[in-house]
């Protein structure tokens, strides 16, 4: 095996435009931009009955959402009837909630991990449930809990048992990753007919940690052009408006790593590279899925919305797009209505951009006729090429002397994406002014 980590442009190009046309044609006219109110640690798939997306999440006995097209989402009440069953109360006295659970299917029947906890302890459980259905309208409709798959506790294990992520590969193995805090993230082989860790592999693998910051959970897999991608959140996740959460990543040969981010560093080690970060109105964005479908891949996540500053967390859903090198970069929040163009034209690009570096470092570049930038450099210039967007400014503190951003500009020509030679979010939203 090996990660295809050379597409092109062009392979890259036709993915893009092929995605955001299938967005473009899906969503509706009324939708408003931004945010499914609560739905925090979110956890996605779509049905193989009803072809409807369900998301389950952190709450009072892991509530359920349902959608047909990802935008307009309707509750379906609660997987179990009380807060936590009885023997995560017994496991984990204090447990309020249900946190984070993760959606899957293998060996014909959904599975549900979730994780019973309090804030800031080790002494945490990650259940299991599963169902042959998800529609709860079916006769086969009906939750079997089965109870502690892995166990945390202090001075007796290196990790925080909650978090889970299950994996499926291509050749039907299962893992499930998990961890929060303490030594990072782990991985353990699982028994797809149980659902519970193989007794014929044991190995607990070390995936990623942050050995001084230790602030890492939220782990999500995929398998991405023979490449696997391991999705992570640094930070704090739960301070509201002030929350830093972000999404970080990366790659791997094998499921079971190392993983290394752009830089080349391992995560084990505190790599990995950015995917998104707090900007504009949405605060500590973070706790990702990855929902792929043939049209093109979703990054589903929760935000805050720094316009109601007593707000909890948010559900916000983004095309997860893919850069010449075959890294991941979140696109604009689905909601507005996309107007799908065959191909842009220079002229739909030319004024002034507000221009976001790593989603930190903000400036104006203004996209002049004549192929320059405005920029104090006067070979500062620009280039399209289909819906790509090349900028290419030069600078003695630049890898040769230039920063070259490989842009990916939106059907509507209202913003971009992508990332420089150093491997840092570039991203684009047109000005009004």
């Amino acid at each position: 095996m090996f990660c295809n980590w050379n597409l092109g442009k062009r392979h890259g190009r036709i993915c893009i435009a092929s995605l955001l046309l299938i967005l473009a044609a899906g969503l509706g006219a009324h939708a408003a931009q931004g945010l499914a109110k609560g739905i925090p640690d979110p956890g996605i798939i779509k049905s193989k009955e009803d072809g409807c997306y369900y998301i389950f999440s952190t709450g009072r006995g892991i509530p359920i959402h349902r959608s047909k097209d990802l935008l307009n989402w309707e509750p379906l009440g609660s997987v179990f009837q009380t807060r936590v069953p009885q023997w995560a109360r017994t496991e984990v006295p204090g447990a309020r909630n249900i946190w984070a659970p993760d959606i899957s299917y293998f060996n014909g029947e959904y599975h549900l991990y979730y994780s019973i906890s309090t804030f800031g302890s080790q002494r945490s459980c990650i259940g299991l449930a599963t169902n042959k259905t998800l529609d709860p309208a079916s006769e086969d409709y009906k939750w079997t809990d089965h109870g502690v798959t892995i166990e945390s506790a202090p001075d007796k294990t290196n990790f925080n048992a909650i978090d889970p992520a299950a994996f499926v590969d291509t050749d039907g193995g299962v893992y499930l990753a998990f961890g929060s805090f303490w030594d990072g993230i782990k991985m353990v082989h699982i028994d797809p007919a149980t659902g519970k860790p193989n007794p014929d592999d044991s190995r607990r693998y070390s995936l990623a940690r942050r050995p001084q910051h230790h602030a890492i959970e939220a782990a999500f897999i995929i398998l991405h052009n023979d490449c696997y991608y391991l999705f992570v959140s640094f930070d704090a996740c739960c301070d509201g408006v002030r929350s830093t959460y972000r999404v970080m990543v990366g790659r791997s040969r094998k499921v079971t790593g190392p993983y290394i981010d752009i830089a080349g560093k391992r995560m084990t080690e505190g790599g990995g590279s950015l995917v998104l970060a707090s900007h504009e109105n949405w605060r500590g964005p973070g706790h990702n899925a990855v929902l792929q479908t043939p049209e093109g891949d979703f990054i589903v996540h929760h935000t805050y919305d720094a316009r109601e500053t007593r707000g909890g967390r948010n559900l916000q859903i983004r095309p997860l797009l893919w850069d010449d090198r075959a890294w991941p970069l979140a696109g604009e929040p689905l909601g507005a209505p996309l107007v799908e163009k065959a191909e842009l034209k220079p002229s739909d690009l030319l004024g002034k951009w507000k221009h976001l570096v790593n989603y930190e470092v903000e400036s104006t570049v203004t996209i002049l006729p004549d192929g320059r930038l405005d920029h104090p450099d006067s070979d500062a210039r620009w280039t399209l090429d289909g819906n790509n967007l090349i900028m290419h400014r030069p600078d003695k503190n630049a890898p040769n002397g230039a920063w070259l951003d490989e842009l990916r500009v939106a059907p509507d020509g209202k913003s971009y994406i992508g990332r420089n030679l150093s491997g840092m979010v570039i991203r684009g939203t047109k000005r009004n002014d």
